[in-house]
């Protein structure tokens, strides 16, 4: 099932991810990842799905509102992994249940995203050759191999992005940052960013601090292929929304995520030592000023002997 997630939009870039003119709230839509959905598996790739949406007090999200996916496809064979996955069959019965007892509705995605896969699906070609959602045997088997796959994918899109700022001539790179609706617990105004980048290669990468806290929460990577695992199914390549880095506790969670994308919106709108350092390097001389300034304004030979050098002079 489709769903649409709300995020900020970055002019004048025109983005596969559907963002818009500058400042302009847009829906996006995004469908959970799908084997059965694949558009193409002849092709050696690997993506990356993390999704996070508040729950809304008495009302029932209808698709998994804490999952993590994360699809390989190599020689024509696909493995999906799913981190907080709930059967939504199952739940389907229980919310029934519960409407039919008139109660009122929780949240009854209880499986929350937590580093541990519980699900794992693999297929060669379309054909089914292992399929088992047992937290432990998933867990126990392969969460290191997840975990490992995950972060070193994400890690070398983070570094492609921290290049694109580098190098914003060229990637086309557009940073917003604006305020927000000031809260009555707020001590001060704070500002969202966001930020847009494209490569020679047509990769559009998008990152997010939507609530202005300081830490990036979204982060997407799509390319205008035609790879896609159904109608409107978003980012291709990476898309992590809303990634939630405590839990019901106020304990620390996706550490790892925050640790890799956690300073990518702040970084591109204040600046990163290594830009610095560039900077600095090829920065005009003072030479080529005064040379450039001698050139613009030339005094009339005929009079400079009788002009009067007061850049001395006190006021």
């Amino acid at each position: 099932m489709r769903k649409k997630v709300l995020i900020v939009a970055a002019a004048p870039v025109v983005l596969v991810i559907a963002l818009g003119t500058a400042l302009l709230a847009r829906n996006i839509d995004y469908v959970i990842m799908d084997l059965n959905s694949v558009s193409r598996y002849n092709e050696d790739r690997i993506a990356f799905q993390h999704i996070e949406i508040e729950p809304r007090p008495y009302v029932v999200d209808t698709t998994d509102n804490s999952i993590a996916s994360l699809m390989i496809i190599k020689d024509k064979k696909m493995y999906l992994f799913r981190d907080g996955y709930d059967n939504p069959e199952e739940l389907m019965i229980t919310k029934h249940q519960i409407e039919r007892e008139n109660r009122l509705l929780p949240d009854i995605w209880t499986n929350k995203i937590d580093d541990n896969p519980d699900y794992l699906r693999i297929t060669e070609r379309r054909i089914e050759v292992l399929k088992n959602v047992t937290h432990d045997f998933v867990s126990k088997n392969y969460k290191d191999k997840y975990v490992k796959w995950r972060d070193e994918f994400i890690k070398r899109h983070v570094s492609i992005f921290r290049a694109l700022m580098v190098n914003r001539k060229e990637s086309g790179m557009v940073v917003n940052r604006y305020a927000l609706p000031r809260k009555l617990y707020d001590e001060g105004v704070k500002y969202a960013i966001n930020v847009t980048g494209k490569t020679i290669d047509e990769k559009v990468y998008y990152a997010e601090d939507a609530d202005g806290d300081g830490i990036t929460e979204t982060f997407a990577v799509s390319i205008p292929d035609g790879f896609n695992w159904g109608y409107e199914s978003g980012p291709n390549i990476i898309f992590i929304y809303k990634c939630n880095y405590k839990d019901d506790n106020g304990a620390e969670k996706n550490t790892s995520i925050k640790n890799l994308i956690g300073k990518l919106a702040h970084d591109a709108y204040y600046g990163t030592a290594m830009e610095e350092k560039l900077i600095q390097s090829k920065f005009v001389k003072d030479s080529d000023i005064i040379e450039m300034i001698d050139d613009l304004y030339q005094v009339d030979p005929e009079y400079r002997e009788f002009m009067e050098d007061h850049s001395t002079e006190s006021k």
